[in-house]
This record gives C-alpha cells, sequence and structure tokens, in this order.
C-alpha cells in the first residue's frame, strides 16, 4: 500500500513537471494584443538627490537601461559588472543608468558601499510601468533594454546578464 501511494505520487510529481516545463516552454511571452515599445519612450524618474530625470537625456549614447534592486541576488552579481563596463566603455559613447525598484535610502546606502558609477534612478509603481512598457512581461528582476542613440530599442533580458552577453551586445552595437 505504501509503494503505491509514493508512485501515484511520483507520478503526479511528473506530470506536474513536465506541464510545467510545457507550459513555459511553449506558452506566449506577451499576452495576445500587448503592445511593447520598440522605441524609447521618454519615462521619467527619480533621482536619488530628488531631480526628476527622463531617458532622452542620454540621448545619443548606447544606453543600457538595469531594473534592479538592493534585495534582487541576481541584480547584486551583476553589479560588478556593469560598474567595470561602465568605466571601461563610457567615454566612447556607452551609459549605464539602472532604475532601482526600491527606496531611495537604501539604493543611496548601496551606491556608496559598492561605488557604482553610473546614475541611479528610484521609484515603485512608476519603475514597475516602465519595466512593463519596455517589455518586461514577467516582472522578473533584473531586467535590461539596450536602447541605440536614435532610442530605438535593441535588446532586453530578463535575468542576470552575462559578461559574454554584455560583451556581444558592445561589440555589435557600440561604434570604434
Amino acid at each position: 500500500m505504501k509503494w503505491r501511494r509514493a508512485g501515484i505520487l511520483l507520478v503526479l510529481c511528473l506530470v506536474s513537471a513536465v506541464g510545467g516545463f510545457l507550459t513555459y516552454r511553449f506558452w506566449p511571452a506577451e499576452p495576445a494584443g500587448a503592445t511593447v515599445a520598440a522605441v524609447r519612450p521618454d519615462l521619467q524618474f527619480r533621482g536619488l538627490n530628488g531631480r526628476q530625470y527622463r531617458l532622452s537625456e542620454w540621448e545619443g549614447k548606447l544606453l543600457l537601461l538595469n531594473f534592479w534592486a538592493t534585495w534582487c541576488t541576481p541584480c547584486l552579481k551583476e553589479i560588478p559588472l556593469l560598474v567595470t563596463t561602465q568605466s571601461e566603455y563610457g567615454a566612447r559613447g556607452f551609459q549605464i543608468v539602472g532604475a532601482a525598484l526600491d527606496q531611495p535610502e537604501s539604493v543611496q546606502r548601496f551606491q556608496q558601499r559598492y561605488a557604482i558609477n553610473y546614475p541611479l534612478l528610484v521609484g515603485d509603481a512608476d519603475v514597475v510601468s516602465a519595466m512593463e512598457a519596455l517589455g518586461d512581461t514577467v516582472g522578473a528582476l533584473p531586467f535590461s533594454v539596450l536602447i541605440a542613440p536614435d532610442g530605438k530599442i535593441l535588446e532586453r533580458i530578463s535575468g542576470e546578464l552575462s559578461p559574454a552577453r554584455l560583451q556581444d551586445w558592445l561589440s555589435k552595437y557600440l561604434s570604434t
């Protein structure tokens, strides 16, 4: 009798796992009729200094808009890569901007502690709305969007940005 229950439980687990995988693999990433920006909307965010910033302020640069939070482990793992990349490529027209789904005080402490060398913006509902407008259909952090100097959206990635992918983007889109 015990073995029969264990067998039934095992079959249910396997069916659930296969069903979950198939749903993940074949379910459309965007709801029908969803509109995801193909060109950067001129979104507005609050900076750590309280000033309002618009994404158009970085027009003319290859812009990596990175959505993150101080409580997000994958976000924190990619920050050193972003700091290094900003140092190496900033003079060549590349700009990283971090939009934190967090409280300004937490972000300020984090910026000082980790010497983040690119602008940090903060917010709650406005950051979530911006993520959705730019194509984050699952609400995952980190979420990064690469925007051309003319405002065209070039790339999007949900999840941690790998050094290889970032280098590929820079090689592909950054003028030499």
